[in-house]
């Protein structure tokens, strides 16, 4: 396993350090699925940092990996996911119920489908209040309400009484905020949490993430794939691509002055219109079956060479960030 280079702006031990995180899943055949391939990410204490890429980049499978939900068939192949320097993989079960809204916790982009539609909100929320604190059943409802309450729900002590079916989009992805942070987790990951909101509500739900997480002193994995929305809610940018981590480094700097080829067409497609039409990166994703080879991005870069297929690039440091491409 190749060493990997710290970020030039992180020296300090992070929060969350996966390295060389590599998934498979089992199908039978010798060309298994290996969706994830040797996954490096830092998120520093009491920061904020997105997770951006095409659909398909592994971002949400990386997520799963690391609260330990990963789906059925899926299993970690190599690699460590260290939070607060305790290595997840292979945990047991009971500590990882633990770890999960005591120390990390997530919010996912259907707030309808990831609260239980056979309980009220509020007595959801008071359920995990209760599962990692010694807090009764008063003392934990009441906190409930206070929840909901601080995340901007109006009414709420009538509302916690109420389901997710008789809440709004927006109303719901509050709600799954508040149980999120029920416990005060180090770590929120949040994913695409604006998901079918419209954009005054993504603005309204990005700015109350932010505040929360900001004032309880907690870190933030925002995994979208909106740029914009990773230049305006966090520090740092990781982008992944083909199950790997193609650049990663302060956000004003990577969607400024991208210095992956991947992270310049990623920018481009977002950005520019040609001739009446969005700019298309040229070519799809490749299916992960079996190890790399070569640079995932190889068979869609306009500056790859014959260097680009001589083993996969690792991420090594350059100025204020770390970067996979020998040509960077």
């Amino acid at each position: 396993m190749t060493a990997r280079p710290a970020s030039p702006a992180t020296d300090a031990p992070p929060l969350l350090d996966i390295e060389s995180l590599t998934v498979g899943f089992h199908t039978g055949r010798d060309d298994a699925s290996m969706p994830l391939q040797g996954v490096n990410l830092r998120v520093p204490r009491a920061s904020r940092m997105s997770l951006v890429g095409e659909s398909g980049s592994g971002k949400s499978l990386t997520a799963s990996a690391v609260i330990g939900m990963l789906p059925e068939g899926a299993e970690v192949l190599a690699g460590s996911i260290r939070l607060d320097g305790e290595d997840l993989i292979g945990a047991p079960k009971r500590r990882m119920r633990d770890l999960r809204g005591r120390q990390i916790a997530i919010m996912f982009q259907n707030p309808r489908a990831s609260l239980n539609p056979v309980l009220t909100v509020g007595g959801q929320i008071a359920e995990v209040i209760r599962t990692h604190s010694d807090a009764g059943r008063r003392e934990s409802h009441l906190r409930a309400i206070d929840l909901l309450d601080q995340m901007g729900v109006p009414d709420a002590r009538r509302r916690a009484s109420d389901y997710v079916h008789q809440y709004s989009g927006g109303m719901a992805q509050r709600a799954a905020l508040a149980m999120a942070l029920s416990c005060q987790p180090d770590l929120l990951i949040a994913d695409e949490p604006t998901t079918g909101l419209d954009a005054t509500l993504q603005q309204q739900v990005l700015e109350l993430v932010v505040e929360q997480v900001s004032d309880r002193g907690a870190s933030l994995l925002l995994i979208t794939h909106d740029i914009a929305i990773a230049r305006q809610t966090c520090e740092r940018t990781a982008v992944m691509y083909a199950g790997r981590v193609m650049e990663s480094g302060p956000t004003a700097s990577v969607t400024s002055s991208p210095a992956n080829p991947y992270t310049t067409a990623l920018l481009r497609a977002f950005a520019t219109v040609d001739e009446g039409r969005m700019y298309a990166i040229p070519g799809t994703v490749p299916t992960l079956l079996g190890p790399l080879t070569e640079c995932p991005f190889a068979n869609r870069c306009p500056e790859a060479g014959e260097e680009c297929r001589d083993g996969v690039p690792e991420l090594r440091a350059i100025e204020d960030r770390v970067v996979a491409c020998v040509k960077a």
